[in-house]
């Protein structure tokens, strides 16, 4: 390679009719100093290429570094969707199987319910049942002492006597079953 202090003395051979030796020598002059600032910047330009690759080549480091943090992310994220996707189902599957418990406890609850009320619906029935015969034997058997009664004692004269219901008409109806 050529160098600037190359360019600066280089002796060209004279010859009759020549060109002029000092124009050649400035234009020389001139060239050296051209090509020796064209060799300077070409040495800054590739030291700041040099320093740009760096760079991108920092930047390229930092982007993949990146690039696989934003994967490492993607996959968490997505394996504590599936988890958290998992739990939730785990969840309703629990609540469904606990709210179908509640419904057949529940269930069986009324049923246990239904029948205690049938029995103590019967049983009140017996109770009317009964106490109804009660009271008829019971006006039965005063209707016998107010006859017994009456054929001991003769009625006053003054006095009508009073009129009399069977007993077990109004009874019936009041202990009647309603409904």
């Amino acid at each position: 390679m050529i160098t600037p202090l190359d360019i600066k003395k280089h002796e060209f051979t004279a010859r009759f009719k020549g060109y002029d030796a000092d124009e050649v020598r400035a234009l020389l002059e001139t060239i050296a100093k051209d090509f020796e600032e064209q060799i300077r910047q070409n040495t800054q330009l590739s030291e700041r290429l040099k320093i740009a690759e760096e760079r991108l080549n920092h930047y390229r480091l930092i982007e993949k570094t990146l690039q696989d943090a934003v994967i490492t992310i993607q996959n968490t994220l997505e394996e504590k969707r599936k988890v958290a996707q998992q739990e939730a189902e785990a969840i309703l599957t629990d609540a469904r199987q606990r709210a179908t418990e509640e419904m057949s406890s529940s269930r069986e609850h009324l049923a246990q319910l239904r029948s205690e009320i049938y029995v103590l619906e019967n049983q009140k029935m017996q109770f009317f049942t009964r106490f109804r015969g009660l009271l008829r034997s019971q006006a039965q058997i005063l209707e016998a002492m107010m006859e017994a009664e009456d054929k001991e004692m003769p009625p006053s004269p003054t006095e009508p006597p009073p009129p009399r219901t069977p007993p077990d008409a109004g009874a019936d109806k009041r202990w009647a079953r309603k409904g």
